[in-house]
């Protein structure tokens, strides 16, 4: 037994033709272990081909939440936009409205008001709004409008919700339309969100709603489009067991489970479970609507879940058996001509190992060792491209890197004079307001620029310029700024960002640390030959030695108080990034007196066609 297995080994290893060796490898190596996988794991297969239908089936759910939520976060916002207007607080708590229907800024203040819900109803989501409203506000709106917006609250009493809203605390309301009264249904819309609002003060104390009323299809559509099958089913019922909506009426009621009884018999949001019901087994999941009280159900029968692995797994087979015998016949073909031209390729590939690789002469055929040989010269041809688009890779990666520390803006600015336009409009100062909006504005483009990473210096200029009006607004003009560059300078090219961090570090730390808090920066640029020189100076605190030493380094500051240089080294890493290590910033200070910041980039014309 053992010398003839060592026969049979010896025989296919040296004798075997290698036609036959490729066709009894593949049936070996690829049938065999595609029959036992077949016999024992079947049910394995199955059940993971199952679980990815459900998993599926879970992330459809999940999908169908999503859009559900943002349909009636949508409504909710669009409802509670209305109701947090100071016009209506106001007047919902006047005691005695009528007494102030004759004032014209009353009418002036409710005529706005309607004006802008009615925009609102306007909403393509939006079927009609209506405030209902006790008779001392009703009679008051009465008098100054005749918009359909307003309803008395008889209109209110007798209806389901008004029934739930009086015998409970609740200020809010998902409406289904069982709630609703027919001639709501008929003129407005078949669903409702409603909120209730207090009215009045003391003893004349009482309420209104506010009632945002949208279309039944509005929901049924999303769950008829998510439906998976379509004996399937997905219903959304509220805390009263209502169903609110629903992709099939018949099989909503089919497979329906009370609302309290849904966390018990479904034990996870996150799984689909198997249930019985009326002796039919079913796959069944649940989500909760956030901000409501609903519950949304997916019910699949278990026929549909099953059909689908079936089939998959049937397809898997049938594909399996068309790679098994595709592979049969590439072997065959394989051992016809591999032999020829191996040793060739074997050979020519040895060469690598000494240079770069050349191309193989050999007649390449038509063939899958010629094609291997085109391969292999196509893939030669391809690293003599790698090997120069590797020197171009590393610019790419260069600008890529500058790109990512030009987008370090320090967003603190924006808050401080958002911050700063905000106390101004609160002061009333209209004109200085708009003055700083419309220099934030220009800033804030000049910063963005479309992308470009390059700017005319002119712009540079007025994008510090503007920085520095910005911070005199905020600071009391304690800075002064003077620019001293020749006009023939500023349509040169110049990286943006540049001036900004040099200016802010002198006002932040050199200005603003002196005892008078008031100081002068200059910019002065010139050109000797190839190269731009710009120096931004200032008659601040300057800088200590041992700070000098690290400022370009990268080194982050640990002192909390003398601020961070990472403004300064980024603008001066950029620039080395964009053009060299023999351009950048060079910083020269006297502590006590001054400091100044020297800027050199290459003379190159900015490009208008960027523009």
């Amino acid at each position: 037994m053992t010398h003839s297995l060592k026969k049979l080994y010896h025989y296919y290893f040296h004798h075997m033709k290698l036609k036959s060796k490729f066709m009894f490898s593949h049936l070996l190596l690829a049938l065999a272990p595609t029959l036992a996988l077949a016999v024992f794991s079947y049910n394995q297969l199955f059940h993971i081909i199952t679980n990815n239908t459900l998993q599926s089936l879970q992330a459809i759910s999940e999908q169908t939440t999503a859009t559900v939520e943002s349909n009636i976060s949508h409504l909710d916002t669009v409802l509670g936009s209305m109701e947090s207007q100071d016009v209506f607080q106001a007047f919902m708590r006047m005691p005695n409205p009528a007494a102030l229907t004759d004032t014209a800024k009353f009418q002036e203040n409710l005529l706005s008001f309607t004006e802008s819900t009615s925009y609102l109803a306007e909403d393509e989501s939006v079927a009609a709004i209506r405030i209902y409203l006790d008779d001392p506000h009703y009679s008051a709106v009465c008098d100054v409008t005749d918009s359909d917006l307003y309803a008395p609250m008889i209109r209110a009493k007798g209806t389901y919700w008004n029934g739930i809203f009086s015998g409970t605390d609740r200020t809010s309301l998902f409406c289904p339309s069982s709630y609703l009264s027919p001639s709501e249904i008929q003129q407005y819309g078949e669903l409702a969100i409603i909120h209730k609002i207090p009215t009045g003060i003391g003893a004349e104390k009482s309420h209104a709603y506010i009632a945002l009323y949208f279309s039944q299809e509005l929901l049924d559509s999303t769950l008829q489009k998510d439906s998976p099958f379509s004996n399937s089913v997905i219903y959304i019922m509220n805390e009263r067991d209502s169903i609110v909506s629903t992709s099939n009426s018949t099989l909503s009621g089919l497979y329906y489970l009370p609302y309290e009884t849904v966390p018990s018999s479904i034990s996870s949001i996150h799984r689909f479970d198997s249930l019985q019901i009326m002796g039919e087994r079913v796959y069944m999941g649940y989500k909760r609507i956030d901000g409501t009280d609903w519950y949304m159900i997916t019910a699949i029968p278990a026929g549909n879940v099953f059909e689908d692995g079936r089939t998959l797994l049937f397809q898997f087979i049938a594909l399996y058996g068309i790679v098994l015998l595709a592979g049969c016949t590439i072997a065959l073909t394989l051992s016809n001509s591999i032999i020829r031209r191996i040793s060739t390729i074997v050979e020519q590939m040895k060469k690598v190992r000494s240079g770069p690789p050349v191309h193989l002469n050999t007649e390449a055929g038509q063939d899958e060792i010629g094609n291997l040989i085109e391969t292999y010269n196509y893939m030669t041809d391809e690293i003599h491209k790698l090997m120069k688009q590797q020197l171009l890779a590393a610019n790419d990666l260069r600008i890529s890197e500058f790109k990512a520390l030009q987008s370090q803006i320090n967003p603190h600015f924006l808050y401080n004079t958002l911050d700063m336009i905000k106390w101004m409009a609160k002061a009333g100062k209209s004109e200085e307001v708009s003055d700083a909006v419309q220099m934030l504005s220009r800033f804030y483009k000049l910063t963005l620029n479309k992308g470009n990473i390059t700017v005319a210096v002119k712009e540079e200029l007025e994008h510090v310029s503007l920085y520095v009006q910005l911070q005199n607004m905020r600071y009391s003009n304690k800075i002064h700024f003077f620019i001293d560059v020749p006009e023939e300078m500023t349509d040169y090219e110049i990286p943006k960002l540049v001036f900004q961090p040099i200016v802010e570090n002198a006002i932040q730390h050199g200005i603003f640390e002196k005892q008078t808090k008031e100081g002068n920066i200059v910019i002065m640029g010139w050109q000797e030959e190839t190269t731009l020189i710009f120096v931004i100076s200032d008659d601040g605190v300057g800088i200590p030695q041992e700070k000098m030493e690290h400022l370009l380094d990268g080194a982050r500051e640990t002192d909390s108080s003398s601020g961070s240089n990472i403004g300064i080294y980024n603008t001066h890493r950029r620039l080395q990034l964009y053009y060299d290590t023999q351009f950048g910033l060079t910083y020269r200070s006297t502590p006590g007196v001054e400091t100044e910041v020297e800027i050199r980039i290459p003379a190159k014309k900015f490009d208008l066609s960027v523009l």
